[in-house]
């Protein structure tokens, strides 16, 4: 994440922008996504949500991740059309309201998804905890989520360490056919999580060692404010936000004869 944060980011408005105003753009697109029933109404928060994704140059995360967004795609298309159900029947247990159903669903977790890897892709995880911290998150709480950001990389990179070095001692993992290669890797989940237990018990002595929660004044390097082009892009999301809501308190976004 950080490197293509240096990449492409670095130089954008999104980048720029406070990251308590990037973490309110995230709720905001969360609520905008789960509100509305319709697909074309949950379309329009997807579409907002790509527009903050192409502003932020961070498509290139997307593409990392396409492979998931297609399997979730099909299991939301092919789980919630055959779940609910609607009037006008299409085949076997498939509506077209169960069918619209399954493809709202999909918007809504394929959007909150690209908007967690925006803020991610323009957020360093110090900023991030700075944010939180701000916003009166309990420092404990901060600096666990900030911890947990910076822990995701390490793990792979041990698992990767734990591939190599078993693919030196003569481990062929490539060869043969999908499940032949998976009973390959499964063994391999032992040493990444011993190594992973070790890590973190170095993590919790190296934060004993320095005096982590020893008192509660502390001072920060980084500091933060609002500035201007934050203000406005609160209001902007704040105005999104209404109208979505009432779109949703006037009903304008419920599917006609959907049953759950």
């Amino acid at each position: 994440m950080q490197e293509n944060y240096q990449d492409g980011a670095a130089n954008t408005l999104v980048r720029r922008l406070d990251p308590r105003t990037k973490l309110a753009l995230l709720g905001a697109s969360f609520i905008m996504a789960l509100l509305p029933q319709r697909p074309e109404v949950v379309a329009l928060a997807t579409l907002a949500v790509l527009a903050h994704l192409t502003a932020a140059r961070a498509w290139r995360e997307v593409l990392k991740v396409r492979w998931l967004l297609f399997a979730l795609a099909l299991f939301s298309l092919g789980t919630w059309s055959w779940l609910a159900q609607g009037p006008h029947h299409l085949w076997w247990r498939v509506s077209r309201e169960s069918l619209a159903f399954g493809t709202a669903n999909f918007l809504k977790l394929g959007t909150m998804m690209v908007a967690g890897l925006v803020l991610l892709a323009t957020t360093p995880v110090e900023e991030l905890f700075r944010g939180l911290v701000k916003l009166r998150v309990p420092y404990p709480g901060a600096f666990a989520f900030a911890l947990a950001l910076r822990w995701v990389p390490e793990i792979f990179a041990t698992a990767t360490r734990v591939t190599e070095a078993q693919e030196a001692r003569g481990l062929v993992a490539d060869e043969g056919g999908r499940w032949r290669r998976l009973r390959r890797y499964l063994p391999l989940l032992v040493p990444i999580f011993l190594l992973t237990l070790r890590r973190s018990q170095t993590m919790a002595w190296a934060l004993e060692a320095r005096g982590f929660q020893m008192t509660p004044t502390r001072t920060y390097l980084l500091e933060i404010r609002l500035a201007a082009r934050d203000w406005a892009v609160l209001a902007g999301a704040a105005t999104l936000l209404a109208v979505f809501a009432a779109i949703h308190l006037l009903g304008w976004d419920r599917i006609p004869g959907l049953r759950v």
